[in-house]
C-alpha cells in the first residue's frame, strides 16, 4: 500500500509539471502575437542558412548602409565587421525606411527571398562587361565587374549549384536599437 501512495504521489507531481510547463509555453506564444522567434540572427547565420530559412519569417539584425533614396523602400544592411551585406524590401504594412536610419543598428523581422542568375545571365553580363570595357580607356570597372562574376562561378562551383542564388527579405517592420 505504501508503494502504490508513492507510485502515485510520483504520477500526480509529473502531470502537474507538464501542465505547467504546456502552459508557459502558451503563455509565450500569446505574449508575441503567436509569432515565436526563438532568437534574432545575424546577417552571417542568413547566408550560412539561406537553404533552410528561404520562405520563412525570421527577425535578423544589420547596421543601416543605404537606404533608396527614390522612394525609401530599400534599405541595405550590413553585418558587424562590413564583409557582408543583404537588401531588405519594405513590404505590407512597411512603407518604407527613414533616410535618417542610415548608420544606426535595426532588426528586422521579414522574410527571406531568392533571385537566380542562371549560366545564361551570366554569360551575357560577362559579355556586355567585356564590350563596355574595349570602349573604356580605364579598365578600373571593368576588373571590378569580372571580379563579380568570378565570384558568381566560384560560388556555383562550391555550392554545385547552376544558379547563383542573390538573396534579399521582404521586410515586414523594423525596430531602430539603441
Amino acid at each position: 500500500m505504501k508503494y502504490i501512495s508513492v507510485f502515485f504521489i510520483c504520477v500526480f507531481c509529473v502531470s502537474c509539471n507538464l501542465v505547467q510547463k504546456q502552459n508557459k509555453e502558451k503563455d509565450l506564444g500569446t505574449a508575441k502575437g503567436n509569432q515565436i522567434h526563438e532568437k534574432v540572427i545575424s546577417i552571417d547565420e542568413i547566408m550560412e542558412n539561406a537553404d533552410k530559412i528561404l520562405g520563412k519569417e525570421f527577425c535578423f539584425n544589420g547596421l543601416v548602409n543605404h537606404i533608396c533614396a527614390h522612394s525609401g523602400k530599400r534599405c541595405i544592411l550590413k553585418n558587424a565587421n562590413g564583409t557582408l551585406s543583404i537588401r531588405v524590401e519594405a513590404t505590407g504594412e512597411l512603407k518604407g525606411f527613414d533616410k535618417e536610419l542610415v548608420g544606426h543598428d535595426i532588426m528586422v523581422t521579414g522574410i527571406l527571398r531568392e533571385k537566380r542568375l542562371d549560366q545564361v545571365a551570366i554569360a551575357k553580363q560577362e559579355s556586355e562587361v567585356k564590350a563596355k570595357h574595349a570602349m573604356e580607356e580605364n579598365g578600373e570597372n571593368c576588373s571590378s565587374e569580372m571580379a563579380n562574376i568570378k565570384e558568381m562561378r566560384d560560388w556555383m562551383r562550391e555550392k554545385n549549384k547552376d544558379y547563383y542564388a542573390i538573396y534579399y527579405v521582404d521586410g515586414k517592420s523594423y525596430e531602430v536599437l539603441e
